[in-house]
């Protein structure tokens, strides 16, 4: 030992500071504060807590007082753990002597009035008992350059002042302005605080701000929110069983159990219900909760904004920040994004998932409170949760598409007989699913039911042109999304097929609109629209000439024909997968009654045929058997008189009966992360060769398709 050298031991002093320091981190702002008070008084088995703020409104609030009528503490209680900051009495008791699951945990509730206010008095007295106790803090004291065992505390006991029993908490001197959107905030946080799952029968929480009645009083949720237009409710076992109920406008969807993910996967995260309430936010759908609330389209938006979001409930509680404002922690948006028409977006879904410490365990908390640990468990939950929300979006798309089928039935049934030949050629195969917000014709009813000496047509036609404009947009958003979604050639030539058709329906129908208002309006009148309809051709040009710009892309002129032989093209494209087919343990068997079979045509569109066939069949065998866990796919050729076929079958689970007329549409798939694409891109490639469709009688037994070639194959 070096001579001079000293050891001995020491105690680790705090500075009196930390308490701020801790405070600051483990609660990151006045709203998580109060809720956390709140969750104390709901530890202390109370059945009512009262948040009351007191002082000269707006702006001028002096305090903050919480008050509660739980169980309340003793004397000792208080000094020896209410004063411990970090004690582990909850983690050791788990319940409440009314059997509540504890919310607080790591005792830093305490930590929440110091982030509040600068003082603090708290009053507590148990049930039964004639004298309470009464302890004074200032906490501007614990921010002086001192250490904490230097700090002292005044406490008293004594009769209280209109509290029975229980705890109030009066913070005075507040650290900040509490401004109008933070109030809306509180009572939007607060209103979200309790499950909708009703385990908490017994506790209630009220608002009491000066200045603001439509904020005060007993906390719930606004009445738009028990009124959505689909109501989703279930369960997700521990095997991965869906059971759920389905409500649409009041009808009730028979749905079967259903087994979610592949076939022998199981939630890691655990078992878990859930509530799905959705809205369609489009003026149309909205029109009958604006009759029955009297509120305005923006008004509903607005309520929606502030509500929407899918909560995580523990216990009977929210775990902060799912379920925020802003919060898409599944990233719905961006799926929404992807397929728009179909997946539900973050701002359209108000959710709520029930978990338990007891059943989903795994599930843990971040050490400041504030969200769940990013671990397997985690993500599993996206993962399942995301399965589920796949179930009500298939079903709403089914569910409007019935409607829309009925809708269009109606209108054709409608349709007068001097105008027949002109509707024919408008109906004639729909308005292409990418331009529907193109469609014009519903403005045309409204020019024939609205006209008279008071309606300004010109208006009328000026939202036409608007909504010419917005398909425009719209079409452009579309090229984005296909653009960056796959393959550049392909996607080019499902725009440019998209485009030629309902451009010339458009035109078509503008004419017929034209000649509608001529037999109502006068020449004056209609000399007065000229402009309108002059803006509209100007916009649908604008589109022709995208197609124009485009056009050199088109693969037909990208790449030329080559001869090569069908099986052996087949033969080596399926070893792209070889990979994947091993690892799944598949059969994939290849059969042609040829050796050879020579065509002339690009390979390439055969190889996207091909890859988008081969995707779905592996996908869908993964998922039916388990992963791993094997599988069959035959691809079976053919040669014909003027051409050949590709089967491409498998025994999976096949395609629903229902679906089997949908499955070719854009955007339609039942994959829960699915685009909807891959069968759609195989339709249009193939339509200057031949024809693609689904065949039920596969000799494996489950999804069977069938591609035939015979148009410009050179054989």
């Amino acid at each position: 030992m070096t001579t001079g050298s000293k050891h001995g031991t020491v105690q680790l002093r705090p500075r009196a500071r930390l308490i701020s320091i801790i405070g600051n981190e483990l609660i990151s702002d006045e709203l998580v504060a109060v809720v956390e008070l709140v969750k104390n008084a709901f530890d202390a088995d109370a059945t009512k807590v009262t948040i009351s703020f007191e002082g000269t409104p707006p702006d001028d609030f002096e305090r903050i007082v919480i008050t509660d009528d739980g169980t309340g503490m003793d004397l000792n209680t208080v000094l020896t753990s209410w004063l411990e900051p970090g004690t582990n009495l909850k983690r050791r008791k788990k319940v409440s002597d009314k059997g509540r699951i504890l919310q607080g945990a790591k005792g830093i509730g305490r930590f929440a009035a110091a982030r509040l206010a600068k003082k603090l008095e708290m009053e507590t007295r148990q049930k039964g008992k004639s004298e309470g106790t009464v302890v004074v803090f200032d906490w501007s004291a614990f921010e002086r350059e001192v250490y904490l065992d230097e700090i002292s505390l005044n406490y008293k006991t004594g009769p209280l002042r209109d509290l029975k029993h229980g705890t109030r908490l009066t913070l005075d001197e507040l650290r900040s302005t509490w401004t109008e959107q933070e109030f809306e905030d509180l009572h939007s946080r607060l209103a979200k605080l309790l499950s909708p799952f009703r385990e908490i029968k017994d506790f209630s929480v009220e608002l009491d701000i000066p200045g603001f009645p439509e904020l005060s009083g007993e906390i719930s949720p606004p009445e738009l929110i028990a009124k959505p237009i689909y109501f989703f409710t279930g369960k997700v076992d521990e095997k991965g069983v869906c059971k759920a109920k389905l409500n649409i406008l009041g009808e009730k969807i028979p749905l079967e159990a259903v087994k979610l993910g592949d076939k022998k996967a199981i939630p890691y995260c655990g078992p878990f219900e859930f509530e799905i309430r959705a809205w369609d936010r489009d003026p149309e759908s909205l029109y009958e909760l604006q009759e029955y609330f009297e509120m305005t389209t923006d008004e509903i938006r607005k309520t929606l904004d502030v509500f929407a979001g899918v909560s995580i409930y523990r216990d009977g509680f929210r775990v902060y920040p799912y379920g925020e404002k802003g919060n898409d922690w599944l990233g719905l948006d961006l799926r929404s994004r992807l397929v728009p028409a179909k997946n539900l977006a973050n701002n359209q879904i108000i959710a709520a998932i029930k978990i338990s410490r007891n059943t989903n365990p795994l599930l843990e908390d971040r050490s400041n409170r504030e969200g769940l640990i990013k671990n397997d468990a985690y993500i599993a939950l996206q993962e399942w949760f995301k399965e589920v929300l796949k179930l009500l979006e298939i079903e709403r798309d089914q569910w409007k598409h019935e409607e829309e089928t009925e809708d269009e039935d109606e209108d054709e049934d409608e349709d007068e007989e001097e105008e027949e030949e002109d509707e024919e050629t408008y109906r004639r195969g729909g308005v292409a699913p990418l331009l529907k917000s193109l469609d014009i014709s519903d403005t045309v009813q409204e020019v024939q039911n609205q006209l008279g000496p008071s309606h300004k047509v010109s208006k009328l036609i000026a939202v036409t042109s608007d909504r010419v404009k917005e398909g425009v947009h719209h079409l452009e958003e579309i090229f984005s999304r296909l653009l960056s979604s796959a393959g550049i050639g392909h996607l080019v030539d499902i725009a440019l097929h998209e485009i030629g058709s309902p451009v010339g329906k458009l035109r078509g129908q503008l004419k017929l609109l034209q000649r509608k208002l001529k037999k109502q309006l006068s020449d004056e009148q209609m000399s007065e629209l000229e402009s309108e309809f002059e803006a509209m051709n100007q916009w649908l040009e604008e589109i022709v000439v995208i197609r124009d710009k485009l056009d050199p892309q088109l693969p037909g002129k990208r790449g030329k024909s080559t001869t090569f032989d069908v099986v052996e093209a087949i033969t080596e494209f399926v070893e792209l997968y070889r990979a994947v087919i091993t690892k799944q343990s598949i059969e994939l068997d290849i059969e042609c009654d040829e050796d050879t079979l020579d065509v002339k045509m690009p390979r390439s569109v055969l190889d996207q045929i091909l890859a988008n066939l081969i995707d779905n069949a592996i996908f869908w065998v993964t998922r039916s058997k388990g992963r791993g866990e094997g599988g069959d796919i035959l691809i079976s050729i053919q040669k014909l008189k003027h051409g050949f076929s590709v089967l491409v079958s498998d025994d999976g689970p096949g395609v629903e009966k229902r679906d089997e007329d949908r499955i070719f549409e854009p955007y339609f798939s039942k994959k829960p992360d699915g685009i909807g694409l891959g069968l759609y891109i195989a339709k249009l490639l193939i339509e200057p060769y031949g024809w693609i469709k689904y065949r039920r009688d596969s000799e494996l037994g489950g999804a069977c398709f069938e591609a035939v070639f015979q148009e410009k194959v050179g054989l």
